[in-house]
């Protein structure tokens, strides 16, 4: 993420929700979602392609499987205009009861060249929430199988609009079209950019009708109808990589991170960091992921 462009709004087909939304699961807990953003952030910068980058990765796989998830650390090697790098998705499943399956993602590395940069909204936050996540989903099998990605390299290392970036979540799309397994993936839902302290949701135009629409359907059911407006632009995120595969996609992201309205002045600068987000918001997001999850999977 995050150059954006105008465009028009494509109304991608949805052939099947699982609703089941009576399944009880415990609160989301935004506390343990913030000690794990500040764990990640121990290890800054997390540059895809550098050790940092692999540590941070590791750490990941063993927070999953921690929660008695089946994960994995997927090693790729891709030719950047940076040169060529290896880099590292992280991948678990929690199976369900029938052959489906929704992706919950985030990118969890930072955009290089940035001094002393904790990247802890861009993309601590989104991982902290999704470690948590996978931590309750782990205690409640789902109905509809769930796979947590936690996808190296969204950040470009020249030029997004070069087709840089997204390396991560490009690697893995094809690799589930390849395999045949993305015919089972009816959802893919993506977090980034979510704990700013004045969170307000922006959802793109580039994002499903049909998932935009289970999105105000959470918002509805937890009483957070107020914190999001529809973006009238398409952003270059890791949704995309799953749109282009047929995968009907969401972005869930705060696209201002600043010290004003609709300011973006802490967005990839040394300002991103741990005092410039909150378990508050963290809460927020947890409690309206874990609605949708429930509206998705059980």
């Amino acid at each position: 993420m995050k150059h954006t462009l105008v465009s028009l709004f494509l109304c991608v087909p949805f052939l099947f929700l699982s609703s089941c939304k009576e399944t009880e699961l415990p609160p989301f807990d935004a506390n343990r979602a913030f000690a794990e953003v500040e764990a990640l952030v121990e290890i800054s910068p997390r540059d895809a392609g550098t050790p940092a980058g692999k540590k941070a990765a590791e750490h990941l796989c063993a927070r999953l499987t921690s929660f008695g998830i089946k994960a994995q650390v997927e090693s790729f090697q891709v030719q950047t205009p940076a040169g060529k790098k290896s880099m590292h998705n992280v991948i678990g499943y929690i199976k369900g009861t029938t052959k489906q399956w929704i992706i919950l993602g985030s990118h969890f590395d930072t955009m290089p060249g940035i001094p002393n940069f904790q990247g802890a909204n861009d993309s601590g936050s989104s991982t902290g929430v999704l470690l948590e996540l996978a931590r309750l989903c782990a205690k409640y099998p789902p109905k509809v199988g769930i796979v947590f990605a936690f996808f190296d390299g969204e950040e470009s290392t020249v030029d997004y609009r070069q087709n840089d970036g997204l390396y991560g979540s490009r690697h893995f799309a094809q690799q589930i079209k390849q395999s045949g397994f993305s015919r089972q993936v009816y959802a893919m839902v993506l977090l980034d950019m979510i704990g700013d302290k004045s969170l307000h949701f922006t959802i793109p135009m580039n994002s499903s009708t049909a998932l935009i629409r289970e999105f105000v359907d959470a918002t509805d059911a937890t009483g957070y109808h107020d914190r999001f407006s529809l973006l009238p632009i398409s952003v270059i995120d890791d949704h995309v990589s799953f749109r282009e595969i047929g995968i009907p996609s969401i972005d869930i992201i705060d696209f201002y991170f600043g010290s004003k309205p609709k300011s973006n002045d802490y967005w990839h600068t040394p300002a991103d960091d741990l005092k410039h987000i909150s378990v508050e918001s963290l809460n927020v997001t947890g409690t309206i992921s874990l609605q949708l999850i429930r509206q998705l999977a059980y």
